[in-house]
């Protein structure tokens, strides 16, 4: 499970997490190609010429993904991202 903790200088800091499953279902959808159909239908269109194709990556494999998240559960406790603001806001975001 990924956790991302927000920290803010005058409010309770407050954790989301982010569950393996969760992450899986969405690496499978972006990876679809009705999806890609659907955001190039509605966003990429409205910002392309007449005479340009609609884009649909290719390089995104489940397979990849899936792999990806098996991996990155052997790291549990790693910290990826550690960000703290001038004005007391802090960011983790830990596996």
């Amino acid at each position: 499970m990924i956790k991302v903790k927000v920290k803010l200088k005058d409010k309770p800091a407050f954790t989301v997490p982010l569950p393996y499953l969760l992450l899986r279902t969405g690496g499978w959808i972006v990876s679809s190609r009705p999806f890609w159909k659907l955001i190039n239908s509605k966003v990429v269109k409205e910002h392309l010429d007449e005479n340009e194709k609609s884009w649909i990556p290719g390089s995104i494999d489940r397979r990849d993904i899936k792999e990806l998240l098996k991996t990155i559960r052997q790291y549990k406790g790693l910290k990826i991202v550690e960000v703290k603001d001038k004005d007391g806001t802090e960011v983790v975001v830990k596996l």
